[in-house]
């Protein structure tokens, strides 16, 4: 009898995904680390998710797969994924959508990496996003530069990582108020701590499916207020912690061009908001071009502003 215990554990947080999900369960099925630990936890789902997931998780057990399925009322995927990580008990951990796809390497990849590296907080890899137009583009992750990076990248995004247990935990998990980029707004509570991170490998293991009911959805302009307090929360992690806040009034100067380019009148308001809060002349035009450039369909504005963003001890 083959006793031995998972390494690590997938928090998958469902909600209103019927249609979808048994994709991504089947993804997880076939994955090649076993034994795997996977806690599935529903979000007040009325589409008969529910129902999926408990036939699914009673086919599958056994399989080399400890399944939990549990459900938290409480809105929000953040509190979905808190839910389901205060029942892990590996040491490590990764989040994943339910409208996503991993290849059978995904998770030993990491776990092997773990393993021959216990002293790791984080291991990540880069992913493959299929966008509503049906582009595809490469979300890249990063093991230098790292605040910078995620400051413009988001390197720390659900599907490219994975975390030792006790380190994001120590972090404070999912902030639950943060109903959207809450990956973006955690992930600068994890990076103030210093963590040892490593990236592996140069294939793609997980397709990333943009939906309109997804998180994002199909405009910023629509709900302003979930995306700015996302910011202001990244804002108060950094400032807590000695960083200066150049790099978050960039992130919303860019929001505000994205507002302006959906042709909404929160654009002109954001960038104002900015702009009063600058002292210095060259702040306030490096944030007007910024900006402009933006607005006109400019991408990596962050690039090119890059000598004037001195706004990290490290970089």
């Amino acid at each position: 009898m083959n006793d031995k215990k998972p390494d690590i554990t997938i928090v998958l947080p469902v909600h209103n995904r019927a249609r979808i999900v048994t994709d991504t369960l089947r993804s997880i099925s076939l994955q090649q680390e076993r034994p795997l630990s996977l806690i599935i936890v529903d979000n007040n789902s009325t589409d008969g998710t529910l129902d999926v997931v408990n036939r699914w998780a009673k086919s599958n057990e056994g399989n080399g797969l400890d399944i939990t399925v549990m459900t938290e009322t409480t809105p929000g995927a953040a509190a979905a994924r808190n839910k389901g990580l205060e029942a892990v008990t590996t040491p490590y951990v990764m989040f994943f959508d339910s409208d996503d796809y991993m290849f059978s390497g995904h998770v030993k990849a990491f776990a092997d990496a773990f393993r021959a590296d216990p002293q790791l907080d984080i291991v990540g890899r880069d992913v493959l996003s299929t966008g509503l137009d049906g582009k595809d583009r490469i979300l890249t992750f990063s093991d230098s530069d790292t605040m910078f990076r995620h400051s413009f990248n988001a390197i720390l995004s659900t599907q490219r990582y994975a975390v030792r247990t006790s380190f994001i935990r120590n972090a404070g998990g999912w902030e639950p108020s943060a109903l959207g980029w809450n990956d973006f707004e955690l992930g600068f509570r994890l990076l103030v701590k210093r963590p040892k991170c490593k990236k592996i490998g140069n294939d793609i293991t997980v397709i990333v499916r943009r939906l309109e009911e997804s998180i994002t959805g199909t405009s910023f302009s629509a709900t302003p207020e979930k995306w700015e307090h996302s910011l202001d929360l990244c804002d108060n992690t950094l400032t807590r912690a000695g960083y200066g806040n150049v790099a978050i009034e960039m992130r919303r100067v860019v929001l505000a061009a994205l507002y302006s380019r959906e042709g909404s009148p929160s654009g002109d308001r954001l960038l104002k908001e900015v702009l009063r809060r600058q002292n210095a002349v060259s702040r306030r035009i490096m944030y007007r071009f910024a900006y402009r450039y933006t607005v006109i369909g400019g991408r990596g504005i962050h690039h090119l502003l890059r000598p004037f963003l001195k706004f990290f001890k490290d970089v």
